[in-house]
């Protein structure tokens, strides 16, 4: 009884482990254009712990969790900001992470940025099964 119990936690497990995967996809900062665009939508790109970034260019590795179906309290409990192990996540709804590709998209200033942003919206979709 108590293996069958034991099993059955994992199947569980396994089972909400996947619907967190399929309600959030995590990218990286670059995957949504520079920060001149990207700012506006995931804040600047450095540390938001931090007032301003360095005097010399730095690599911040900074997360975007976009989401769907699942309240933003549970994502910064499955993915917290922590400064001392410099974990920066922003967190992005994915109807407002569309709206912002979208729109940069369809501005077209830059053909490398459009490419990136036109990438980054196909794994989105591809992601949420839209």
């Amino acid at each position: 009884m108590l293996r069958l119990l034991i099993a059955f936690s994992f199947v569980l497990l396994a089972a909400c482990a996947n619907q967190v995967k399929q309600n959030t996809v995590v990218l990286n900062y670059s995957d949504f254009g520079p920060q001149v665009i990207a700012g506006e939508v995931i804040g600047m790109e450095w540390w938001q712990w931090l007032s301003h970034g360095e005097p010399r260019p730095a690599v911040y590795d900074i997360k975007i969790v976009v989401f769907q179906d699942i309240p933003l309290k549970e994502i910064k409990r499955l993915y917290p900001i922590k400064p001392d192990m410099q974990k920066d996540y922003r967190y992005l709804k994915y109807e407002k992470a569309l709206d912002f590709l979208n729109s940069k998209i369809d501005d077209n200033v830059m053909e490398k940025v459009t490419s990136i942003l036109e990438a980054t919206r196909t794994k989105l979709i591809g992601e949420f099964n839209e």
